[in-house]
């Protein structure tokens, strides 16, 4: 996959619109590998460790750095596939004073290089428990963002006596839809994110800042300036802030995260897996996020599942962090609060 300064195609808009439900999978990691990286030009947190490297049995290793020295232990899961870590910094600032967090970046990824014959979504569970065995950890605590809340439901599939706090931000959905009713409301998610992510004021804004141009006429300043505004306004909803979105093509492995992506299944079911589960579950979701607006199909999956929070950021994309910091903070403070004192 090319990178332009728009931020998605018009082949994307027609699949996101006129899907078929049987490729939902392959529709929305799409989405995700175009627009959901995001980088780490950014500060490091308080209290950090050496970072060390972990083998991964079949000739890769995994960067892992940690933060703090809180008494709970939090892993934190990237988006992608093929993303880095470091964009998860920004949300989960201050934390470090009360958590001890680990970060990793996972195979392929910026920093953690892996030929591409080694990638594939097992290969990532496989590798996240990996890390808790070399943690010297019995239960984890996990918070993920955008696909990497599928591998954090997919690692609670396979080690369901191994995840303890379970924290999903900008939530894929824990199943692809069966009832009708499942199906109608995809088809409107999906057209709410199309029409989202190509709203008049992204283009209002392009004109204001004088980037509206031919493209071959722009400086190189002005090309990643264009693109940054379409990328920004993919994964949040307030505008103004774009300058606050990391992001750039360096960080962010496409070779990686579709060589992932071809291990998806076609269909998939989380739910018995949630269902299980003896602690809680909470889902932060954008009003506007791309990956499941509202939350709304998440919520409709997991209806009768108990212990299921789903908390919505009002006026919020995909980086709800960045469009409600009080709102997003506050809804993670009280999620880890709840599912780190649980016992198992």
């Amino acid at each position: 996959m090319r990178y332009s300064t728009l931020p998605i195609s018009t082949s994307l808009l027609q699949k996101l619109l006129h899907c078929p439900i049987s490729c939902v999978a392959k529709t929305m990691l799409f989405v995700a590998t175009s627009l959901g990286f995001q980088l780490s030009a950014i500060a490091q947190l308080e209290h950090a460790q050496p970072e060390w490297y972990l083998p991964t049995g079949d000739g890769c290793s995994l960067f892992v750095q940690e933060f703090g020295t809180g008494p709970e232990t939090i892993v934190v899961l990237h988006g992608g596939w093929g993303a880095e870590h470091s964009y998860l910094f920004d949300p989960l600032r201050g934390l470090e004073n009360n958590y001890h967090l680990v970060f990793y970046d996972q195979r392929g990824s910026l920093l953690s290089p892996c030929p591409v014959e080694k990638i594939s979504v097992q290969k990532h569970v496989d590798d996240l428990e990996r890390l808790r065995q070399a943690l010297k950890l019995d239960q984890l605590n996990l918070v993920a963002h955008s696909m990497g809340t599928y591998l954090a439901m997919n690692y609670q599939q396979e080690h369901p006596t191994h995840v303890k706090g379970l924290v999903l931000l900008g939530a894929f959905t824990p199943s692809t839809p069966r009832s009708e009713e499942e199906k109608r409301l995809l088809e409107q998610q999906q057209s709410f994110s199309a029409q989202f992510i190509k709203r008049p004021e992204i283009d209002e804004e392009l004109s204001r800042e004088g980037l509206a141009a031919d493209p071959a006429t722009l400086t190189p300043q002005q090309t990643t300036a264009a693109w940054r505004l379409h990328y920004a306004g993919a994964n949040i909803f307030h505008l103004d802030r774009k300058n606050q979105v990391r992001g750039g093509k360096a960080y962010f492995n496409n070779n990686a995260g579709q060589a992932a992506g071809k291990t998806m299944p076609q269909e998939w079911d989380f739910t018995p897996a949630l269902a299980a589960r003896a602690c809680s579950t909470w889902i932060i979701d954008g009003d506007h996020d791309y990956a499941d607006p509202s939350g709304k199909s998440f919520a409709l999956a997991t209806s009768a599942i108990r212990g299921v929070h789903i908390v919505v950021i009002k006026d919020a994309g995909h980086s709800s962090w960045i469009d409600g910091p009080v709102e997003f903070r506050t809804a993670l403070r009280d999620a880890l609060e709840s599912t780190t004192k649980c016992r198992i």
